[in-house]
């Protein structure tokens, strides 16, 4: 009897818990051949829940933009299973991806990646236009959107008019548009100053508390080399040699801990990873 009141405890523990966002098991990625062949990826278990914001930490060449790559079905994984809400990408097709992307996932590149010869609301509005949306309902929801960053005044205005932080809120508001239940940033703050990464970051933590269009919650994971935004995270994961530590290391929760930020942690939960 004990045993069957333990079963159906944990039974009823896991239906509480809600399914991953993301997640990732066994996944192996190696990019060349023979001599060649430099492993990206060994084997890397990974979940991210929905409304969490995790980042990603760890130095150059350890897998980090190659998982994130992963995780947003943009790059095939060689082996093991990686999963967006409940659905494996290796399970697809080629144009199901694409459309699962389109629908679901939204991109932050270190880059801007901006469309030179469009004004900034053409820019944000490419992603609807995408999905069918004609171009001037698509240019009245961006504007819109453009608004929530600060930049509903500069619609008009072409890329090279914009600095960089105003470059980056711009791509942000492009990630956006669409609403997406996943949004994913390569070192979104990496070519900005310190006030402006924290401008960014402040946008990317509020687009992590937000309601999808679905209405499921959001998750975002941001890849990032940045100690100073480390506060706005959820959970800190770091990899090295394409691999996810068990724990991040005392080093970077030292960094995060004694990196200046302003204001106190947005995060509870990274507050105690940290050790607060």
């Amino acid at each position: 009897m004990s045993r069957t009141r333990t079963d159906a405890s944990a039974s009823a523990v896991a239906a509480d818990t809600p399914a991953p966002a993301v997640r990732v098991r066994g996944v192996t990625k190696t990019f060349g051949r023979g001599a060649a062949a430099v492993p990206a990826l060994r084997g890397v278990d990974m979940d991210v829940q929905p409304g969490e914001l995790v980042m990603l930490v760890g130095p150059s060449g350890c897998g980090k933009t190659t998982l994130l790559s992963i995780i947003s079905g943009v790059l095939d994984a060689d082996g093991g299973a990686a999963e967006l809400y409940g659905v494996e990408w290796a399970s697809l097709t080629t144009d199901q991806k694409t459309r699962r992307r389109r629908d679901l996932v939204g991109f932050v590149f270190q880059q801007f990646n901006l469309v030179p010869t469009l004004t900034v609301a053409q820019n944000v509005a490419v992603p609807l236009m995408l999905s069918g949306v004609s171009f001037a309902p698509a240019v009245r929801r961006a504007t819109e959107v453009l608004g929530t960053v600060g930049l509903g005044a500069r619609a008009s205005a072409m890329p090279a008019e914009l600095s960089g932080g105003m470059q980056q809120r711009v791509a942000i508001a492009r990630a956006l548009v669409g609403k997406p239940r996943l949004l994913v940033c390569d070192e979104p703050t990496a070519n900005l100053d310190a006030r402006t990464g924290q401008s960014v970051m402040e946008l990317i933590h509020a687009a992590s508390r937000e309601k999808a269009e679905s209405g499921h919650e959001r998750c975002v994971v941001v890849v990032t080399h940045d100690a100073r935004i480390f506060r706005y995270a959820d959970r800190v994961e770091e990899m090295e040699d394409g691999m996810v530590k068990d724990h991040p290391s005392n080093l970077v929760m030292e960094e995060a801990r004694m990196m200046p930020h302003y204001g106190e942690p947005h995060s509870e939960r990274l507050a105690d990873q940290v050790g607060h």
